[in-house]
C-alpha cells in the first residue's frame, strides 16, 4: 500500500517499523548513546529506534531537540526515517537537524495502516510512504 504525505524533511529510507502511539520527544524519550527507550513504564521500554523506521502520533517539544537528535544521528543510533500524523515544529527541526527522512499528514492514519514489524519504505522527498505488512 503506498499512502501520500507531507514532506517535513526529504530523504528515502526503509525497513522495519517500530510503532508508537503517542507523542515522543528525543530529550528524555531516547537514549541517544544507545539508540534505546530508557523510560519506565514507557510503550516502548527498552526498544531501539535505532535503523527503524519510527512511526508515531507527534512530537512533545523540548528546545533541546533537535541537538538530541543530531546527536543520536552521530552516534548511529537514530531512526532512518521518521512518520507521524501531524509534526510539531520541534520534532520537525529535530528531523531536519538531523537530516532524517520526516513524512507527516498521510492520506490515511499511519497508526492504522502500519504496525510493528511491517517493512516501510519512505520516499520523503516524494512524500510516499509505501507499507509491506510483515508475515503474521
Amino acid at each position: 500500500m503506498k499512502v501520500r504525505g507531507h514532506t517535513i524533511n526529504g530523504g528515502t529510507a526503509e525497513g522495519e517499523a517500530i510503532v508508537y502511539h503517542g507523542p515522543f520527544s528525543f530529550v528524555g524519550d531516547l537514549d541517544p548513546d544507545e539508540g534505546v527507550v530508557p523510560v519506565k513504564g514507557h510503550d516502548l521500554e527498552g526498544q531501539k529506534l535505532a535503523n527503524k523506521i519510527f512511526v508515531f502520533t507527534t512530537g512533545k517539544g523540548s528546545s533541546l531537540g533537535p541537538y538530541w537528535s543530531f546527536w543520536t544521528k552521530r552516534t548511529g543510533n537514530a531512526p532512518r526515517a521518521m512518520v507521524c500524523i501531524k509534526a510539531e515544529p520541534i520534532i520537525a527541526l529535530a528531523a531536519i537537524t538531523a537530516d532524517i527522512p520526516m513524512v507527516d499528514r498521510l492520506e490515511k492514519n499511519p497508526l492504522d495502516i502500519i504496525k510493528t514489524g511491517d517493512y516501510v519504505k519512505v520516499d520523503a522527498t516524494r512524500g510516499i510512504v509505501e507499507v509491506i505488512k510483515a508475515q503474521r
